[in-house]
């Protein structure tokens, strides 16, 4: 495949932000600890969400590192398909949020459960995409928190975002042959596949999205696959202080190709939305992101050679 790789550059900005809008989270009363992540993933699919995965984090932080500070700590892929059908035929590039994440978790000894996602404002910078339908899916996404658990409190985290001029999100652009794009897919994912696993990258969760969309009478795209990617030492590391981290977890990539375009397009986020959101100062942590990110990327160049 002749490639051609184009970065999207999106700018944060933020001026004298009393908190960050990035990020909404909720904390809710559990002393009794009768409040659980599947609580919240049995409301969501109540109210039309799809859970795709509701990863229990603490079984491999204990088994890999041997500790936690956590009395739960979950991560959850989640998407609205009313929302996810119109919104990708509109932004290809918006399936890095579908599904999007949801962080859940109490640390030991403490008596309130936190929910942690996205924001629609913080979407849409990362997407440079404006559209009323984020807002919409965000209050649609915030009334559904209050209907299943009535004592969650939305506050905030006490730190702002800072500014970046670095890329938000990266595409990657093959030319592809219409015919040969299926024959296609299949050995750049095993490619991708075999980097990916020494390399410590996981994939938490696979959607066919493009069935889906096809189920809403939308036949646009040969394929449109999203893969939920994670790395366990970084969120790890990245939770212990700041577990919020998980809005961003895992994060989600993918891979599509559009009738007629002759080109398959690869789209993932950037450690900047990271970097960016948590605020994140500590050397080791900004190393070991940087160097996750060109990892990365050297795997999908590699797999398109």
């Amino acid at each position: 495949m002749k490639k051609v790789i184009i970065v999207c550059f999106t700018l944060l900005m933020y001026v004298n932000a009393a908190v960050n809008e990035d990020i909404i989270l909720y904390k809710v009363p559990n002393k009794d600890h009768k409040i659980t992540a599947q609580t919240l993933a049995d409301g969501l699919t109540i109210n039309g969400y799809t859970v795709a995965k509701n990863q229990d984090m603490n079984g491999p932080y204990e088994k890999q590192f041997k500790t936690t500070t956590f009395q739960s700590y979950n991560l959850m892929s989640v998407y609205h398909a009313d929302t996810s059908t119109v919104l990708i035929p509109k932004y290809a590039r918006s399936g890095i949020f579908t599904p999007f994440s949801i962080a859940t978790y109490q640390r030991k000894g403490e008596d309130d459960f936190y929910i942690a996602l996205l924001s629609a404002k913080a979407e849409e910078n990362i997407l440079k995409a404006k559209d009323p339908l984020f807002k919409k899916l965000e209050k649609h996404t915030k009334e559904t928190i209050l209907n299943v658990l009535p004592s969650a409190v939305e506050t905030s985290l006490p730190y702002d975002a800072v500014s970046t001029d670095e890329p938000l999100y990266t595409k990657y652009s093959f030319e592809v042959e219409d015919e040969d794009a299926m024959e296609a897919r299949g050995d750049l994912m095993m490619m991708m596949e075999s980097g990916m696993k020494p390399s410590g990258f996981v994939v938490a969760n696979y959607i066919d999205f493009n069935k889906v969309l096809q189920e809403e009478k939308n036949d646009d795209y040969m394929f449109y696959d999203a893969y939920s990617l994670c790395k366990l030492k970084i969120i790890y590391e990245l939770s212990k202080e700041k577990p919020e981290a998980g809005a961003f977890a895992p994060c989600t990539m993918v891979i599509y190709h559009k009738k007629g375009s002759n080109k398959t397009e690869i789209v993932t986020l950037s450690i900047a939305n990271l970097t960016s959101t948590l605020a994140i100062k500590e050397k080791n942590i900004l190393e070991m992101l940087t160097k996750a990110q060109s990892t990365m990327k050297s795997i999908i160049e590699d797999a398109a050679e």
